[in-house]
């Protein structure tokens, strides 16, 4: 059956309305939510569950609801909270008007995978039962097929039945191949890979990691499939190669669906020999378990910390194990079936404490020392301070503050704050240091209450000006992290009263200054910081952007002269070209986009790349941008091929690019040639991204090549000339080349819908 015949009925009925709203949400959501976009998809849901139940469409909120519950569970492992959704999800798909839906059947896999990533081997068999159930009344030709069969394997896999499970997936594979849906055998291949795993048939499961990679279009998929090629090279003891394919620790935070996997790569690299087995590691393995148990997924928390415990005490590190050991005393009860976590918890917390019993290591030679060792050393300088507090007993405070760093460096940061609180509590007189320590820790954990409370303490009762120079700091550093740039002005010019050295206060205020409209006033300030500071330095480039927003070219030039960049002309607006660049947008929701650029002075570019039509799009923007890049600078040998990357500060002019796209048969090398003449022309840019990957099947059965492009065109231009011009191009071609969005652009809607129909004939999606 096909799903998503209904799907793209519904949109096509949206668009017919005017809806154009709801008809993008319906294809934008379920792309953000694979592409692991997850602050899209919670700006995105509520607006497009709003629009179903405004259109009276049930079968739309069923969908809507299915694909947030997809981000929550099986990508963000919320179990926890989103339970309670996912059963009444199940409910309102099984009414009267609901129940003839086609994605009512995918509300089953939302609940089962919500129990699944709650406590799997403790519910397999249930979501089994369930499984069964709903795969019954459906056939291979669904989608839902592969992912219910998906839910079965896993209970068989949290069973520890390995022969079983891939018994059950060579069955499921060979149903497809049956009902001529061979091709949706690949949605099996992570699972395939996961079972061989199991087995210890590790070049198979490399073989199918890597078709896995190659076959998906998903991001999350992806980043999926190089997970499990890691782990299979680690197994193997290639370890060079699976670090190589290992995703980061950046990659992988925002979606705690990988996190499982991910653990367990580092788990086979850390036996391997491949990673070092150390606070870093530590302190990532916490983080990670603390994410899943604070969102329901016990099972997986369980894991990790077992898993932490075991690396602490083969580093022979007592006091991180005890902590794991703590931590999983409070996991277990809340597993539905502890299935052997009880007794793997006291074995564990045995050697620990057995480990415990030999003698620490000894301190160095002062307390002082020993603080500069909590960085480096940290779980060491844990099991020095006994030793230590009995040496030093007037060095309390140098100690606590060791011991504080060390929980920080830890990740433990909570434990952390109760140290340096005891510290203040006994001090009438804290020094800037503990303040500075304290405020900073609030700050990592977003504990802005309590961090102004600290703030207003001190400014309060103290009149040392380091101490009160340390609380405006830390006031204004609590105003920039929640996003409230002109709350931080205030503080940071009460620090330069008391103190006008501060040079990077007085930078960093020139910067709050121009993003919240007074750049008169930050100039002046600039302009001061290069009568103070005479040499050239990051106070020029600041000037030199401020200016830029200004229009005072007079100071660019100046402030270049000084800098050494010699500019074209002695006078007015600066225009040139000169490298290409990347810049970083930061767009309304909150997320980043980075494009191509050709820079065209210091802090000024004009962005040359194409987004997607249902992406942020900047094409032709002319920018203003700071000029301290984001990105390392090239290694040796790598000059050629590096690029900056710098963020965008405002767009001066924008670019108001309309842009479409063009999809169907590849036409061949003339008539493309042909387009970009004749778009080219007509003012409209083209850009083939077309790659040799791309096959189509014909109505008739014949493969034949791809061809996806991008067209932009600029708002000056005519659009109705534009797709005049295109249509010129695809005359006489032996098969379409499709391009819906123009058409309804220009209200050609009977035209559209015509092309469109064509897409469906082959399957393309437009």
């Amino acid at each position: 059956m096909d799903i998503w015949k209904w799907v793209n009925e519904a949109q096509a009925e949206a668009r017919r309305m005017g809806n154009t709203r709801l008809a993008e949400l319906i294809d934008r959501l379920p792309t953000v939510v694979t592409e692991d976009a997850h602050t899209q998809v919670d700006a995105l849901f509520p607006e497009a569950l709003a629009l179903a139940r405004q259109a009276k469409s049930p079968w739309l909120e069923v969908f809507f609801r299915h694909w947030n519950l997809q981000s929550r569970i099986f990508h963000r492992s919320e179990p926890g909270e989103w339970l309670s959704e996912s059963i009444s999800l199940l409910e309102f798909a099984h009414r009267e008007e609901t129940r003839e839906c086609p994605q009512s059947v995918c509300s089953t896999q939302d609940v089962a995978g919500c129990y699944g990533r709650a406590d799997g081997p403790g519910w397999a068999s249930e979501r089994k039962a369930v499984v069964l159930e709903t795969l019954s009344r459906i056939d291979p030709s669904w989608p839902c097929f592969t992912c219910l069969s998906t839910e079965y394997f896993l209970g068989l896999l949290d069973e520890e039945r390995f022969e079983e499970a891939l018994a059950w997936l060579e069955k499921q594979e060979a149903a497809l191949v049956a009902a001529g849906q061979g091709h949706k055998r690949k949605y099996l291949l992570g699972e395939r890979g996961d079972v061989l795993l199991a087995l210890g048939r590790l070049p198979e499961a490399l073989a199918t990691a890597e078709e896995y990679e190659a076959t998906t279009s998903s991001d999350h998929s992806r980043v999926e499939a190089r997970i499990l090629q890691a782990r299979v090279l680690a197994r193997m003891g290639r370890t060079s190669e699976a670090l190589e394919v290992l995703p980061s620790l950046s990659a992988v935070r925002a979606t705690p669906g990988h996190y499982g996997s991910w653990a367990g790569a580092l788990a086979q690299l850390r036996k391997a020999g491949g990673i070092g087995n150390d606070a870093n590691l530590e302190r990532t393995l916490l983080e990670l378990a603390g994410r899943l148990a604070s969102t329901g997924a016990i099972r997986g928390a369980v894991r990790i910390e077992v898993q932490r415990a075991e690396a602490a005490l083969e580093r022979g590190q007592p006091h991180s194990a005890l902590h794991a050991c703590e931590r999983l005393e409070a996991l277990v009860p809340r597993l539905r079936k502890p299935l052997g976590a009880d007794e793997t918890l006291r074995q564990l917390r045995a050697r620990a404490e057995a480990l415990m019993s030999e003698r620490p290591p000894e301190p160095p030679e002062s307390a002082a020392a020993l603080l500069e060792l909590a960085e480096a050393r940290p779980e060491d300088v844990l099991r020095m301070l006994d030793a230590a507090r009995t040496r030093w007993p007037g060095e309390r405070a140098t100690l606590v503050r060791a011991q504080a760093k060390a929980l920080e460096r830890l990740g433990r940061g909570e434990e952390a704050e109760v140290a340096l609180r005891s510290l203040l509590d006994a001090d009438a007189h804290p020094t800037p240091d503990v303040v500075h320590e304290l405020g900073m820790n609030l700050l990592e954990r977003r504990r802005f209450t309590e961090l102004h409370a600290l703030a207003d303490s001190v400014l309060s009762t103290s009149g040392d000006t380091p101490l009160r120079v340390e609380a405006y700091r830390l006031r204004a550093r609590a105003a920039l992290e929640s996003g409230d740039k002109a709350a931080a002005k205030a503080p940071m010019r009460a620090m330069l009263e008391l103190d006008p050295e501060l040079r990077g206060t007085t930078l960093a205020l020139a910067a709050v200054e121009r993003d919240t409209g007074e750049r008169e006033q930050a100039l002046a300030r600039l302009d001061a910081a290069v009568a103070r500071w005479p040499e050239p330095g990051p106070h020029d480039w600041d000037r030199v952007l401020v200016a830029t927003l200004l229009g005072r070219w007079d100071v660019v030039r100046a402030s270049a002269a000084r800098l050494g960049i010699k500019l074209s002309g002695d006078s007015g607006p600066v225009e040139e070209e000169w490298e290409p660049c990347r810049l970083r947008y930061t767009e309304p929701d909150g997320t980043f986009t980075e494009v191509w650029a050709r820079r065209t002075g210091p802090v000024t570019a004009r962005v040359v790349s194409i987004a997607m039509p249902d992406s942020a799009q900047h094409v032709g923007d002319v920018v203003a941008f700071d000029a301290t890049p984001l990105n390392e600078g090239p290694a040796e040998g790598e000059e050629e091929d590096h690029s900056w990357l710098y963020p965008v500060v405002e767009v001066l002019r924008p670019g108001r690019y309309s842009v479409f796209a063009l999809d169907g048969v590849g036409p061949g090398d003339e008539a493309i040639e042909r387009m970009y003449e004749t778009l080219g022309a007509c003012g409209a840019r083209l850009s083939v991204r077309t790659s040799e990957t791309y096959r189509l099947t014909s109505p008739e059965g014949e493969e034949v090549p791809g061809f996806f492009a991008l067209l932009a065109v600029p708002p000056e231009a005519d659009l109705g000339e534009v797709e005049a011009g295109l249509r010129r191009c695809a005359e006489g071609l032996p098969h379409p080349v499709l391009w819906p969005t123009l058409l309804e652009k220009l209200g050609r809607e009977q035209e559209a819908e015509a092309q469109r129909a064509v897409a469906e004939e082959w399957e393309i999606s437009l």
